[in-house]
């Protein structure tokens, strides 16, 4: 009995593929690209709404002057604005209520450093809130709260290398730099 399972080995039968069915195999890629073709349709035919920035990117985006004012029926610009202030959550939303229920304004100042990117920090005071700001040469854009027309200070806090603190505004028409201040030195701007 030994010998009939060392002996019996199976027969088996090769590898036999089906042909592909000349419908199935034009179909499957012809359908494909039916969608993509429908896909891309509907994207292209979707009419694109130009949405306003919810903080400034561009010098479109700024105003004549250094203020940039968030309009309060723009609720999601609103939430930017005020998620960018360095305060504690209760805080900021107690001035989000009160910017969208038209009681307050929140608006953006952009800062940049005027000559030398060396790590001079300002800290910018509007209404009590004190916020500091590290200037490079790319735009820092800083929310603001505001009651009414009012001050906004801009203050030297540390001269980053040496040579003062050097800090401009941004504007639509170019940037706006202020004399160099040292540490301790202040400069307030009107808000309207």
């Amino acid at each position: 009995m030994a010998d009939f399972f060392r002996d019996s080995t199976p027969d088996l039968a090769g590898q036999v593929l089906a042909p592909a069915s000349p419908v199935h195999a034009i179909a499957l890629p012809a359908g494909l690209a039916a969608a993509a073709l429908l896909a891309a349709a509907v994207w292209i035919g979707t009419p694109k709404q130009l949405q306003s920035p919810l903080m400034p990117e561009t010098f479109a985006d700024l105003s004549d002057g250094f203020l940039i004012t968030v309009d309060p029926g723009n609720a999601a610009a609103v939430t930017a604005a005020v998620s960018a202030l360095r305060l504690p959550e209760a805080q900021r939303a107690v001035i989000e209520r009160s910017v969208l229920e038209h009681r307050r304004r929140i608006a953006w100042i952009v800062l940049t450093d005027s000559i030398d990117p060396d790590g001079d920090t300002v800290a910018v005071e509007a209404e009590g809130i004190v916020q500091n700001v590290v200037l490079t040469k790319a735009w820092m854009p800083v929310a603001v709260p505001l009651s009414g027309p009012g001050t906004i200070a801009i203050t030297g806090v540390r001269d980053g290398g040496g040579g003062g603190i050097t800090v401009a505004l941004a504007t639509r028409s170019g940037s706006v730099p202020f004399r160099i201040l040292l540490p301790g030195e202040r400069i307030e701007v009107a808000a309207p």
